[in-house]
């Protein structure tokens, strides 16, 4: 009896332990797969931010009687948006979203996709001392509409997305009850998103970022003079250029025709610009990948260099209802949309879809010392950004803003 009573005791012990161990190999195993959702999500986000760009590129080149516009859009902040009508969509409109977006191909579920970009919103959106961004989306339903609560629940859970009722019966109203929403909640920088809602709209996405921040080394304001910005051949624009001398990472593309520098920004951002030489813009542009930022990131060296980049604020507005069908999203737009998902009453479609993005580019710390960490025999490399340029800005391993700058002094 001893011995049978000894074995007992140690039977809930052993028993205790195992659980133990497989409670630790299951959260293992979840935090494994969170890992690979995120980045998988930040993959795709990627691949759609270098589609997208590449499309908005070629649109601004087309025209044969002005130059190029400036473009400035946040991929991310798209692609969580049109993320978010997944929890709504079915069939056709589903599998185009999916793969517009890049996530087709992927080992995770679609839930974890889901709290995959809720956790980089959480993190981009999260209060930064020296950083400003602010994404938001917003869907606006037609007041008549009943919604599904999972679909209601999830996207203000997953997405932190305000659902609010309005009457499109009224497009005027509507309207103006969308620009004044915006405005409020963004201080008055986006002033008038919507030009006016399509007579038939019942369901519109509204999506916005801000984005400020502080250079990790700024620039004097002292220092900033009126230089000569070269649009294109036929057209140069005199622009306010700060310049600086200090060590920045630098690479210089054998097989793209470019110079790349890095400009670091506080709390772990950073801008990567890419100047094209003369007369190669377009070569660069449609060369442009996930793999040739890699490459970029792998090759350079902090080097000594003279470095002059134009001030600029840029406000780029994009119809997204045009353009996202030219990257493989076209149905959720059509009458054949189906987002039985979010309403039983009847098949909305998605009448609007405006993404504004709103970028200054400045000193960043007017009265900060000129130059930092240079040597008194070190003899600094020239580097002026005075013609069009690529740009990405980045933050917890995502492109948050994405862009060309044809001409600084458009806003």
């Amino acid at each position: 009896m001893k011995f049978l009573l000894t074995l007992l005791l140690l039977i809930p012990v052993i028993t205790a332990s195992d659980e133990h161990k497989s409670k630790e190999t299951h959260e293992d195993a979840e935090g494994g797969k969170k890992a690979q959702a995120l980045k998988e999500a930040v993959k795709g986000n990627t691949e759609f931010a270098f589609n997208f760009f590449k499309h908005l590129a070629s649109v601004s080149s087309q025209g044969k009687d002005s130059p190029p516009k400036n473009i400035v859009f946040s991929p991310f902040s798209i692609s969580s948006a049109f993320s978010m009508l997944l929890l709504g969509a079915q069939s056709k409109t589903h599998q185009e979203i999916l793969e517009g977006l890049s996530l087709n191909n992927t080992n995770s579920t679609e839930s974890e996709l889901h709290q995959a970009y809720s956790t980089l919103l959480h993190l981009l959106n999260e209060p930064k001392s020296s950083l400003q961004v602010d994404i938001s989306n917003t869907l606006f339903v037609q007041q008549t509409l009943t919604l599904l609560k999972s679909f209601e629940d999830d996207s203000k859970n997953l997405y932190h997305a305000e659902i609010r009722k309005t009457n499109f019966n009224d497009p005027q109203e509507a309207t103006k009850e969308v620009n004044e929403y915006v405005k409020n909640k963004n201080e008055g920088k986006i002033k008038e998103l919507v030009k006016e809602f399509p007579a038939d709209t019942k369901l519109a996405l509204v999506n916005y970022v801000l984005f400020k921040g502080e250079w990790q080394d700024p620039f004097n304001a002292a220092f900033t003079s009126t230089q000569k910005f070269k649009v294109d051949k036929n057209t140069t624009v005199d622009v306010p250029m700060m310049r600086r001398t200090g060590q920045y990472n630098i690479y210089r593309d054998t097989k793209l025709p470019c110079t790349v520098v890095e400009l670091p920004y506080k709390d772990n951002a950073s801008m990567i610009i890419a100047m094209a030489d003369p007369g190669k813009i377009h070569e660069v542009e449609q060369g442009l990948s996930a793999e040739t930022i890699q490459r970029w990131r792998t090759s350079w060296s902090k080097t000594t260099i003279e470095l002059s980049v134009p001030k600029f604020i840029i406000t780029s507005k994009i119809n997204l209802v045009d353009e996202l069908p030219k990257v493989g999203i076209r149905t959720p737009f059509t009458d054949e949309a189906n987002f039985s998902g979010i309403t039983p009453d009847i098949r909305p479609k998605v009448g609007s879809a405006v993404h504004q993005a709103v970028i200054r580019v400045d000193e960043g710390g007017t009265e900060a010392a000129a130059a930092t960490g240079v040597g008194k025999d070190t003899v600094p490399i020239r580097l002026a950004f005075n013609r069009p340029f690529f740009i990405s800005i980045n933050l917890q391993g995502s492109i948050i803003f994405m862009g060309k700058i044809n001409n600084p002094t458009e806003k």
